[in-house]
């Protein structure tokens, strides 16, 4: 079984064998896949690509590894970043991938010829979280940070998708500091505070010292002087959005996670303690237990029935 207080027992069809869940990043597509019971039977991680041919074949792979019979795939779950119409399975824009108004659902039914979820990579990682990581609240501000920047909210038990399923959107929040000539916010492209805490970001303030993400807050971590102004001013943006985010949602739980999240183990407590100085409204801060696996699990939980 799959950790967590989310215990998952069989799929929404007697006669279901296997669910598949893939996360698609601006840099890596994370793959798995379960049986019946929602045991994790497979993990695959392979690099990322704008070319859905080229995701198609990663998963007709791992579907080879285990020498299952397609007709024995019940559903399949699919999370990309961005903006994505979850009910007609149309990614809007997706900056990460360049994708923009893709029917993706479209493509993947005429290839698998089962059912297909196909969701925000943020919300779909929120389902994740709650089935097999422990974070059961029907209250939760969910924040991902991986090549980009985006949020999920569950309100009193329901994932807020909004009017045009946008909310959630994060990566477009705007300081002051925001305000002048060139730093705007549009379609296909990064937003403004993706550009200040993403993956993407630091990736760009590493180079000026030759060091990767992972490596900036290992630098940290051994009170390197050169980073620390980076990671805090890193702390200090995130920080000043959760606190926003806490104030207008007033959510049992905040969970941080995605890629980025594995690494800010040495920073959140510095994270939950600008917090509760920038708002009154209490909350939980914690990093997910999953990391970057909470989206694919999401895709699987789609087509598992669960019982808390």
């Amino acid at each position: 079984m799959g950790k967590g207080e989310c215990i998952l027992r069989e799929l929404l069809y007697d006669e279901a064998s296997y669910a598949i869940g893939v996360d698609i990043g601006g840099t890596k597509v994370f793959i798995a896949i379960a049986d019946d019971e929602g045991n994790i039977i497979l993990k695959e991680k392979v690099k990322s690509s704008p070319d859905v041919a080229e995701i198609i074949r990663a998963i007709d792979d791992c579907i080879r590894k285990l020498n299952i019979d397609c007709g024995k795939i019940k559903g399949i779950g699919v999370g990309v970043p961005g903006m994505v119409n979850s009910k007609e399975g149309i990614v809007i824009d997706s900056p990460s991938l360049k994708w923009g108004n893709l029917r993706l659902k479209d493509i993947f039914l005429e290839h698998y010829k089962t059912a297909i979820e196909l969701k925000n990579d943020v919300n779909l990682a929120l389902i994740g979280e709650r089935c097999y990581g422990g974070n059961d609240s029907d209250n939760m501000f969910y924040i991902a940070i991986g090549t980009g920047v985006g949020s999920a909210i569950i309100a009193d038990g329901k994932i807020i998708e909004g009017f045009g399923y946008l909310a959630g959107e994060i990566g477009y929040f705007l300081g002051k500091e925001d305000m002048m000539p060139g730093k705007v916010n549009g379609f296909l492209e990064f937003g403004t505070f993706e550009r200040k805490i993403s993956g993407s970001a630091l990736t760009l303030e590493g180079l000026k010292f030759g060091y990767s993400p992972q490596e900036l807050f290992l630098q940290y971590r051994n009170h390197n002087p050169k980073v620390k102004p980076v990671i805090e001013e890193f702390a200090l943006q995130l920080a000043i959005a959760i606190a926003n985010g806490v104030s207008l949602l007033n959510p049992e739980r905040v969970v941080i996670g995605g890629g980025v999240a594995e690494s800010l183990d040495c920073i959140i407590d510095k994270i939950r303690e600008h917090v509760a100085n920038f708002t009154p409204v209490a909350t939980r801060i914690e990093l997910s237990k999953l990391g970057g696996e909470a989206g694919a699990l999401g895709g699987i939980a789609c087509f598992l029935k669960h019982q808390n």
